[in-house]
């Protein structure tokens, strides 16, 4: 497990080994599944929280990718992921503010090289619905979009 601070400020940072054009979904090879998006609500109380949904996300492509976990500064337990057999998964999670959540999965997306839990802050409009679910598709990542009851 890999626990990152991901600054938007930091231009030379890249997701992924390939260099990607910054505005063009990466290009998905014939025969790759197209991504989706999926949106969940959980309450504080609720039974279902987002890490447990990190298994699931597993299971979701046999291609070799990475999970990550964008949230406001919630560290993963170790030994919770080794638990459920994701000890050896590359698990990554990264520190989410509402200012730059949009352009952070976007560019998450646009490397094409991850599927993503995102533990959405605010409200999600139509268009961020919309340009998220656009390169999840093209890119070939499943995202599941988490937002807290209200």
């Amino acid at each position: 497990m890999r626990q990152l601070a991901l600054g938007m400020e930091e231009p030379g940072l890249s997701l992924s080994s390939q260099p990607q054009h910054a505005f063009a979904p990466a290009f998905r090879p014939a025969g790759q599944p197209s991504g989706s998006l999926t949106e969940v609500i959980v309450s504080e109380e609720g039974a279902i929280q987002p890490l447990q949904l990190l298994p699931m996300l597993a299971q979701c492509s046999s291609a070799e990718r990475w999970l990550m976990w964008l949230s406001p500064h919630r560290p993963m337990n170790k030994h919770w992921l080794a638990s459920i057999g994701l000890s050896h998964a590359p698990v990554v999670h990264l520190d989410l503010c509402n200012d730059t959540q949009l352009a952070l999965c976007s560019k998450v997306l646009i490397a094409a090289n991850s599927h993503m839990i995102v533990e959405w802050q605010g409200r999600l409009s139509s268009s961020e619905r919309q340009q998220l679910r656009r390169l999840a598709k093209s890119s070939g990542s499943h995202v599941v979009i988490i937002q807290r009851e209200c």
